[in-house]
C-alpha cells in the first residue's frame, strides 16, 4: 500500500474518530509530497476534500424466547442452592427469558423425592421436555433448547 494512502487511511480514521463534519484540505509541498489536514497551510493553496462520514448500522433486537406453554417443552433444573453450576446454569436460562422450574432437592420434600427417583448424583440435574443433562455445559444446553424448539 503507498504512503499516500495509507496516510490518507489513517486521516480517515482520526477525523472519524475526533470530529466527524470538519472540514478536511489536501495540499502538496514543495518536494510533492501530499497532505491531509484539517487546516489549510498558509503559504499554499490547498483544496477542500470531502470525506465520507462514518455511519452506524441500527441496533435490531433480539426476540424473546418463547413462552413454554408456545413450545411444549418444559425446563426443569433440579438444584441446591450452594451450587456454583446451578447458578450458571439459572443465569444462563434467565439471560434468554426461558422459563423454568427451579428445585431445590435439600430444601424441598418434592426436590428430594424426585431426585431420589430419577437417581440423582449431583446436581444440576436439567431436564428440557425428556432430554436429561446430569452437571451444566453451556453448549450442551444449548443444543437440548434449540432441539426442543427454543
Amino acid at each position: 500500500m503507498s504512503s499516500t494512502l495509507s496516510r490518507l487511511l489513517l486521516l480517515v480514521v482520526v477525523l472519524g474518530a475526533s470530529g466527524a463534519g470538519a472540514a478536511v484540505y489536501r495540499w502538496v509541498d514543495a518536494d510533492g509530497r501530499i497532505f491531509y489536514t484539517d487546516s489549510p497551510p498558509p503559504q499554499s493553496k490547498a483544496k477542500s476534500v470531502k470525506l465520507p462520514s462514518n455511519t452506524v448500522a441500527p441496533v435490531t433486537p433480539v426476540p424473546k424466547a418463547k413462552p413454554a406453554a408456545a413450545t411444549g417443552e418444559k425446563v426443569t433444573l433440579y438444584t441446591t442452592t450452594w451450587c456454583g453450576y446451578c447458578k450458571k446454569a439459572r443465569a444462563y436460562l434467565n439471560a434468554r427469558n426461558i422459563p423454568f422450574d427451579d428445585v431445590d432437592v435439600e430444601t424441598t420434600d418434592r426436590g428430594r423425592r424426585e431426585y431420589r427417583e430419577m437417581g440423582g448424583n449431583g446436581v444440576p440435574v436439567i431436564f428440557v421436555g425428556t432430554q436429561r443433562m446430569d452437571g451444566y455445559d453451556q453448549g450442551g444446553l444449548q443444543e437440548m433448547l434449540k432441539a426442543s424448539g427454543w
